[in-house]
């Protein structure tokens, strides 16, 4: 039973008194070197920047660091300072979409101090702090008046996969117990030992990755995400170097692991029997990768009983339920397991609003002191239900329980309802990666029902060259194993499917690019019925539009009196220093990234809009607001 609402904080502070020199967290780096943190040197740290950030307004703190040992000492220096940690990706590790979510955050959360390396010169916020080193280990516990009485710990900004992100309140009571009831669930004794890869601006990174292990007393070893991304297998050789025992992460690592390991060369040196516990969550598990990755490295010791299925989001703090896997079912769903110690889960007909029968579907509904209290600023109507008089969090997603284990089908707004059947999007897109294998990358279904009749599209990545044939067997494969006739099959280039920085499939905003065009390029099985479901796009009319902006823009550098959308660029003499140039004047005109290769690699103007607009597409902008844009260029070169 947890008795403290800060109890984070105190376990570290009898921590550092009672085991000062004991190793709570270390960061290996590629080249294997370890730095270690002491208990004492974290809480010396922690408590130098909590005295700074005391001194810095009452607001959220932002946290701009990569992950690594300052990561862990700003999070508790927030913690000590009674102040809510907002986690964010640092500017300098982001994609486009990434930065436009760091600038929804920011906005949003409207902190008053930012922590971070550096300076940033988009980060509207005016003071800026950076984590002390060994220099501040000796400095005394420092807490503020009134730090004890915050409620908030932390607001975690959901990844966004089924909308705009939201700053979900995490309190302090929520993180103590989830923490405990994870170090109950993992089976977490003091011979535990820790690895996280995780990237900890999530909750499972950070909850699970670096806060878990303090309640449980364990030591824990970071690696950088990109590491694990670069050499999947590098995340082995360090359970095998370490005697990790407990580590994990969501379902494409293990995924990846396997395809990295394509040869017995790669195992070699491998020991995996003292990893107990490997983890699998943050999104849908599959049985397939499981019994993939226990075939795989069964040579190296891998014990399949340790794979340990999860489910959890961030409105309630982290875990709902974990269990062991049992091995393969006949109907390839995989038990998520029991809830863990203090989270009631019951499913729920949304409809009716009662509780489901034993092995029945419906909504997974959630209550306890694991759940949030609500959102920062967002709107959280809908967010809860009442239940026989008690108040749930309604999570959007579809599960059953059976004998008190609990398996999750889908999302609410991941079904596809064609001709009176349900169909969860996760089971149309599987038979599709199976019948690729490692030419497949990620793949998105969807329901297009805009007009007379409704069709559901499958968008997959392949990786190498594919043809209308290829498309033409995803159908067929997925017709097989559903019964469900696609209405399109869309073959994109890897990368091409949304995905949250967390690595969640945006199925809602896949959709969005496929009808707004950013998919025109792509190999289809059928053009004729692609063009009916894209015809009459704004991005058609942008790309138009932006075609004789940039045609206007080459007559102006080139001194003609004319430039056609179809002419060609090397004919009218566009060399590299005019297309930079052209590039330039073009991205300072509409305040959208206009890289060189796009104009350097068109022959056309027409070519060079069409780029552009389907690349701003990709990242996640409106094509009424790319249309908005390019209108509003050629209004004030009129005026």
């Amino acid at each position: 039973m947890i008795d403290r609402a800060d109890h984070l904080v105190e376990t570290l502070r009898a921590r550092a008194a009672r085991e000062p020199d004991a190793v709570g967290y270390e960061l290996v780096g590629r080249d294997g070197h370890v730095t270690p943190l002491s208990h004492a040197a974290l809480a010396g740290r922690a408590s130098a920047l909590a005295k700074q950030l005391a001194r810095c307004g009452d607001g959220p703190v932002l946290l701009l660091y990569p992950a690594g040992l300052e990561y862990v000492v700003a999070v508790f220096a927030g913690f000590l300072a009674g102040r809510p940690v907002v986690p964010a990706y640092p500017p300098g590790q982001s994609s486009i979409p990434d930065r436009k979510r760091l600038a929804g955050i920011i906005e949003d959360a409207r902190p008053s101090v930012v922590v971070a390396p550096e300076r940033y010169p988009d980060i509207p916020v005016a003071t800026v702090l950076t984590v002390p080193g060994p220099e501040a280990d000796d400095t005394p516990w420092f807490r503020p008046p009134g730090a004890a009485d915050q409620d908030v710990a932390i607001i975690q900004y959901t990844s966004g996969s089924t909308g705009r992100p939201r700053g979900v309140l995490v309190r302090h009571e929520s993180v103590a117990a989830n923490t405990a009831a994870i170090a109950e669930a993992f089976g977490l004794n003091p011979e535990s030992r820790g690895l996280t890869w995780l990237p900890p601006y999530h909750d499972m990174g950070l909850i699970g990755g670096l806060l878990t292990p303090l309640t449980a007393g364990i030591p824990v070893r970071v690696m950088p995400p990109g590491d694990f991304l670069k050499s999947p297998l590098a995340w082995l050789r360090q359970i095998t170097e370490h005697g990790v025992s407990v580590s994990g992460g969501p379902n494409f690592a293990y995924d990846l692991c396997v395809r990295r390991a394509h040869n017995d060369a790669a195992l070699e040196g491998l020991d995996l029997s003292g990893w107990r516990v490997a983890f699998s969550g943050g999104e849908s598990v599959k049985q397939r990768t499981m019994a993939a990755f226990a075939e795989r490295f069964a040579p190296v010791g891998f014990d399949p009983k340790a794979f340990l299925p999860c489910y959890g989001l961030a409105e309630a703090t982290l875990i709902v339920s974990a269990g062991h896997w049992s091995g393969p079912s006949a109907d390839d769903s995989v038990s998520c397991g029991t809830p863990v110690a203090g989270q009631r889960v019951v499913v729920v007909d949304p409809e009716a609003g009662t509780a489901c029968e034993d092995g029945q579907e419906g909504e997974i509904w959630i209550a306890g002191r694991h759940v949030t209290p609500g959102y920062w600023s967002a709107d959280d109507s809908g967010l809860f239900g009442e239940l026989d008089a008690e108040t749930y969090l309604r999570t959007g997603d579809l599960g059953r329980l059976r004998d008190g284990e609990l398996t999750v089908t889908g999302r609410a707004k991941d079904v596809i309802v064609f001709r009176g059947v349900n169909h969860h999007a996760s089971d149309i897109e599987t038979p599709a990666l199976e019948l690729l294998g490692r030419r497949g990358g990620t793949a998105a279904a969807f329901l297009v029902d805009d007009g007379p009749e409704p069709y559901p599209v499958l968008v997959l990545e392949v990786r190498g060259t594919p043809d209308a044939e290829l498309a033409s067997q995803v159908r067929a494969a997925v017709l097989a194993e559903t019964r469900l006739p696609l209405g399109l099959v869309v073959l994109v280039p890897p990368r091409a499917v949304p995905r949250t920085s967390s690595g969640k499939v945006q199925r809602s905003a896949c959709r969005d690019a496929f009808l707004a065009g950013a998919y025109d390029d792509a190999i289809v099985d059928d053009r004729a019925r692609f063009g009916e479901l894209t015809g009459g796009r704004p991005s058609s009319v942008a790309a138009a539009e932006l075609a004789t902006v940039i045609c206007g823009i080459v007559a102006g550098l080139r001194d003609i009196p004319e430039c056609l959308p179809t002419d060609s660029l090397m004919d009218l003499g566009l060399d590299s220093v005019l297309a930079a140039e052209a590039a330039a004047v073009l991205e300072d005109a509409l305040v959208l990234p206009v890289p060189l290769e796009t104009v350097l690699t068109a022959a056309t103007p027409q070519d060079v809009a069409d780029g552009l607009v389907t690349s701003w597409l990709s990242e996640g902008r409106a094509a009424d607001a790319v249309l908005d844009r390019v209108v509003s260029v050629i209004k004030g070169e009129a005026a």
